[in-house]
């Protein structure tokens, strides 16, 4: 007698119900996980915040929002070696950066030039005016990369995007004329005039004088002045760039004393040149006169000590002017480094970054907040954070 075995499964009752309990259980769940991921993606995009312009083109999604509520988007540059973001402000009708723009004409034209990265010394001032306020991106330093700014285009507001070069700026400090401050708020373009910040140097450790005796009348020679060992509290030497010009000041302060001389008004003394001092930070002005300028300074402190008044002399100041020698002041100067600046070029369209974003530029709202839509949706506190 031969046994059969069956094969395969028996279908049950009981196995046909768990199936049924999984499958409708499972299909309730990915629905639930659909329905949660659906809501957390609106939500998101309900909170977020995109810019576009007014084709509706989008410019990007905020990260941030500068002092003036601007939104703060990244534009990525893919034009050099690495990739680098630029972080540019957003307002209706205008590109801003926290950098500057110096130019070396009037009314920001002329050639763009940039500071350094992390530059923190030269030209604090930003669009408060108040020193150590500062223009200073430091999202560019931290990238170890070039730095960027929003300069002027043409003679509309909206800006340029420019991008720092190896080369130096084809002017230096004293030629800067203008500078384009993107973030200040104006009517119009937000170019001003530039000068560099200086003031009067410390020349107060620049001469020690000694009045000359005459051993045959039994006058002895007397100090007036010594130069100092070193400058006061806050301010720094500038023996260097003093160093520097000694070979040209000191001919030039002998004939100045022997032109007075002759005319009577040289006092008996023996001048010893100290240092000049600046405030920590600065530098002295080192312009095209600073011979001149110097040696006049000497003149002045070493007259001053002697009792005489220089400046009001109108026969010192006629008989230094034959020499070349014209009154003036020692400055010191916040020194500032600049280096040229180019366009940034978007890679994808060969235009110039930016230049096919049409103003007015405005954020993009949620679809169910419209301006079509005529419905309130009022949603009570919960107390719970979303």
């Amino acid at each position: 007698m031969k046994k059969h075995y069956q094969q395969g499964y028996i279908l049950t009752i009981e196995l046909i119900l768990i199936i049924t309990i999984l499958i409708i259980g499972s299909i309730g769940g990915v629905v639930l996980v659909r329905d949660a991921l659906i809501k957390r993606h609106q939500t998101k995009v309900d909170n977020q915040i995109t810019v576009i312009d007014a084709n509706n083109k989008p410019l990007g999604i905020a990260v941030s929002f500068d002092e003036h509520q601007a939104p703060l988007i990244f534009y990525t540059d893919r034009q050099v070696n690495a990739t680098y973001r630029a972080l540019i402000g957003i307002r209706d009708d205008r590109f801003t950066s926290r950098e500057a723009v110096y130019y070396d004409a009037p009314n920001c034209q002329g050639n763009p030039c940039l500071k350094g990265l992390s530059d923190e010394a030269s030209d604090s001032q930003g669009i408060s005016n108040i020193n150590n306020t500062g223009n200073v991106s430091y999202i560019n330093a931290l990238q170890q990369g070039p730095n960027y700014a929003i300069g002027q285009f043409g003679n509309s507001v909206i800006g340029q995007l420019l991008r720092s070069t190896a080369q130096a700026c084809p002017a230096n400090s004293g030629q800067i004329l203008s500078r384009y401050v993107s973030q200040k708020v104006v009517t119009g373009s937000p170019c001003e005039s530039f000068e560099i910040d200086k003031q009067p140097a410390d020349s107060s450790c620049l001469v020690g004088v000694t009045a000359l005796g005459n051993p045959l009348l039994g006058v002895s020679d007397q100090s007036l002045s010594q130069s100092c060992d070193s400058c006061q509290s806050g301010y720094e030497s500038q023996g260097d760039i003093l160093d520097l010009y000694l070979p040209q000041v000191e001919p030039l302060l002998n004939t100045a004393l022997n032109a007075l001389s002759l005319v009577g008004l040289s006092a008996n003394v023996d001048v010893e040149l100290g240092t000049i001092c600046c405030p920590e930070g600065t530098r002295l002005e080192d312009d095209e006169n600073i011979v001149e300028t110097l040696v006049f300074t000497i003149l002045k402190t070493t007259f001053e000590l002697a009792g005489i008044d220089l400046i009001n002399n109108l026969l010192i100041t006629e008989t230094l002017s034959l020499i070349g020698i014209e009154p003036g002041v020692t400055y010191c100067q916040t020194s500032i480094n600049l280096v040229s600046a180019e366009q940034v070029i978007n890679v994808t369209t060969g235009e110039p970054a930016l230049s096919s974003l049409a103003p007015p530029f405005r954020v993009k709202l949620p679809a169910h907040s419209g301006q079509n839509s005529t419905t309130w949706i009022h949603t009570p506190p919960t107390g719970e954070r979303k």
